[in-house]
């Protein structure tokens, strides 16, 4: 059964009642494990918009994307739609669709946008993200006849894959007399936890069954980490994944069972292995897996430094850039 719920503990934003909004609806839900279900982008208080694109990012690990579609009922619903692209990859895990009025035709007020249909494919916790914003012609964006863009407020989805065996672990975090929620989602028995200020840094252990697989995915507010991640597990760097909305950082990885003592920790751009200085064993492990995408049989998305789904010349340049920098509290 889809739930829709607040499957983590998010701060609230404050909107303008003037300013245009766009936002995943519901912003919070639970799904089970293989189950399908349909979100709405919806856009609210917009005032001559003829055409918009919205291109949003998943974990495909989490959510596969079964269809986009403009419902009958859509906020360009009086007028015939001129030009509608949709397109999703479930590798890359990202969704593009655009949708524009003919002409100098515009339309004012609130409704949906699109409908996006997904099917719960793995257990973890990922944000549906409304992202690149005002980034004409690749990103989200509205635009009014004249091609003037036109700006706006986001609100993202966070979604909760549920699964036997897997439970949230909730643990607080007290800065400056305000509690923040550190959850932690999986499958693994998650013990020790410990949060540093001065050396922005978290650490927990993880145990299950030797030899099986343990998932986690940890949001942890962007008021306790922020910036570059690395994950570390018996201090040795794996590769982990990074999802953002406005208040928080979603965090998930794979380790092998047994004890493992993970630490979460804030570095530079570029530093790969997690020891907060970018050097030639960086540089190795992006030329390692240069000119790869995910799929390819040496991807390795903590060498994908620029987060476009490939590592190419451009993260090799950013290490370059950052090249015998140290991350200092």
């Amino acid at each position: 059964m889809l739930v829709v719920t607040s499957p983590t503990p998010l701060i609230t934003r404050v909107h303008s009642a003037e300013a245009t909004l766009v936002r995943v609806n519901p912003t919070s839900i639970s799904s089970s494990l293989g189950q399908s279900f349909t979100l709405n982008i919806s856009i609210t208080n917009v005032t001559n918009l003829n055409a918009w694109q919205m291109y949003v990012l998943f974990n495909p690990v989490i959510l596969n994307c079964t269809g986009i579609s403009v419902p009958s009922d859509n906020i360009f619903a009086q007028y015939a739609i001129d030009m509608l692209i949709t397109i999703f990859n479930n590798t890359a895990g990202y969704i593009r669709a655009f949708c524009a009025l003919n002409g100098t035709m515009a339309v004012s007020g609130s409704g949906t946008l699109c409908q996006i249909g997904f099917v719960s494919k793995g257990p973890g916790i990922t944000v549906l993200s409304i992202a690149n914003k005002m980034q004409a012609p690749t990103g989200s964006y509205l635009q009014d006849p004249d091609y003037n863009l036109i700006p706006f407020d986001n609100i993202d989805g966070v979604i909760e894959v549920g699964s036997a065996g897997f439970q949230r672990n909730v643990f607080n975090v007290t800065q400056n007399s305000t509690i923040y929620p550190v959850v932690i989602f999986s499958n693994s028995s998650i013990t020790s936890f410990s949060y540093n200020d001065t050396l922005k840094t978290m650490k927990f252990d993880a145990s299950g069954s030797a030899g099986t697989t343990g998932l986690t995915s940890v949001t942890v507010s962007k008021q306790l980490l922020d910036g570059v991640f690395a994950v570390l597990v018996n201090d040795t760097a794996i590769s982990n994944t990074l999802a953002t909305n406005q208040t928080h950082n979603f965090i998930s990885f794979i380790c092998t069972h047994s004890i493992q003592h993970i630490k979460i920790l804030l570095t530079i751009l570029g530093d790969v292995n997690g020891d907060r200085t970018v050097d030639m064993a960086d540089i190795s492990i992006a030329i390692d897996a240069f000119m790869t995408t995910p799929g390819s049989p040496n991807w390795n998305p903590s060498a994908d430094i620029n987060k476009d789904n490939s590592v190419d010349m451009s993260d090799i340049s950013s290490e370059t850039e950052n090249f015998m920098r140290r991350w200092n509290p």
